[in-house]
């Protein structure tokens, strides 16, 4: 499991390859973090090479929906199935993550 964060001026790119779990979700909140801090006005979260998504990643994954709204910035998931959407609803997560069920 590994996280790679990419911040290009106004957009941060964080993909997840492996297991998306708490090990991993832990450096996810300090990347959006970081990235909050730094005014990011489009967040790209790239699942494509992930494997699986435990519960808590998906929790942290809503929660980024949460604060991206709050924050009127963009955030786009990409799925391993070709499927990217842009996110702006809490309750969105759970469909794109169901390709991992």
């Amino acid at each position: 499991m590994t996280l790679h964060s990419v911040l290009l001026e106004d957009e941060v790119i964080l993909s997840v390859e492996g297991v998306f779990d708490g090990d991993v979700a832990a450096a996810y909140h300090r990347s959006m973090e970081a990235a909050y801090a730094a005014d990011v006005r489009r967040v790209v979260v790239d699942l494509t090479m992930a494997t699986a998504v435990d519960g808590g990643a998906a929790a942290v994954l809503a929660a980024t929906v949460t604060g991206c709204a709050a924050r009127g910035t963009h955030l786009i998931i990409a799925m391993p199935d070709g499927v990217e959407a842009e996110v702006t609803d809490p309750a969105q997560v759970r469909t794109l993550l169901r390709s991992f069920e």
